[in-house]
């Protein structure tokens, strides 16, 4: 167990959860029924963003040493060898088990460009982060084919971009959290951002307000009324709210199945949210 925690630091095992969700979601909202084609792209999807984490490490193993000592590499828990074996691995697993290996492949690309590339410029990082999860979510229209329901890519679409803005406030956080002194104000204003657009989301695909956007509020509310009483970000602060938004993007998406009239897959993906929460008390998720 010893050697395999780090390696479970190193893959942020507690956000693995969410990418299998994603697909869940566009799945229910896509109208597709349970199949193999539905479990495989789960696990592939999971298995990319593991890759992604993992080659994240490898990139920043020099600036982590300073920034972030406690990640595994910088620590020498894992060698850079073992990480760049289990990175390809990784991408070459989820790539074997795809329905849809050209778009999961595309997925890939974009996880490595972001890696090694893209975020060395903050905006384009930012962009390519929103675009990876948000291309995530539309995973059923990939494979889907004559088994969505009619008039659902749309709502697929809308419900994927709001999750694309979702994650790109939450990217901008993280570079706040690399600061040594982050402007207060625009701490809290990127973060009124993720749950007013995951109620957008949320209100397009129902189509109305309930049952799932009204749900939505309680959280919403409870987090904004947080951000309020925050006088003063400080890193711990701000890592945080980035647990708290990104175990929140599995609330976005077991309330999108429920706003889709899945409620046994709402209920699945809601109920992962307490082992998520669990392991991200004892792992970090950032």
């Amino acid at each position: 167990m010893s050697r395999l925690l780090p390696l479970l630091r190193l893959v942020r095992v507690g956000t693995l959860f969410s990418p299998a969700a994603d697909v869940v979601a566009s799945s229910a909202i896509a109208g597709l029924p349970w199949s193999a084609s539905v479990v495989a792209a789960m696990f592939a999807s999971t298995s990319l963003y593991a890759a992604g984490m993992v080659w994240n490490d490898v990139a920043d193993r020099k600036s982590d040493a300073l920034l972030r000592p406690e990640r595994p590499l910088p620590r020498g828990d894992v060698s850079l060898p073992l990480a760049v074996a289990l990175g390809t691995a990784l991408i070459g697993f989820g790539l074997w088990l795809s329905p849809c290996r050209g778009y999961h492949g595309l997925i890939a690309a974009l996880v490595l460009a972001y890696d090694f590339a893209g975020k060395r410029l903050a905006w384009l990082g930012v962009l390519g982060m929103g675009t990876l999860r948000a291309l995530n979510l539309a995973t059923a229209l990939a494979f889907g084919g004559e088994q969505i329901a009619p008039g659902s890519a749309k709502s697929v679409l809308i419900a994927a971009v709001c999750y694309g803005c979702y994650i790109v406030a939450v990217t901008i956080l993280g570079i706040f959290e690399d600061l040594p002194k982050a402007p207060a104000r625009a701490v809290a204003a990127v973060q009124t951002a993720p749950p007013l657009c995951a109620f957008g989301g949320l209100l397009v695909v129902q189509g109305g307000l309930w049952p799932a956007p009204l749900l939505a509020l309680v959280p919403m509310l409870w987090f904004l009324r947080r951000i309020v009483r925050t006088a003063h970000w400080d890193q711990a602060a701000i890592r945080r709210s980035m647990t708290f938004l990104l175990l929140g993007t599995m609330l976005y998406t077991a309330l999108l199945a429920l706003a889709a009239a899945r409620p046994l897959e709402a209920i699945a993906i809601a109920s992962a949210i307490l082992p998520a929460r669990w392991i991200a008390r004892r792992i970090a998720l950032t």
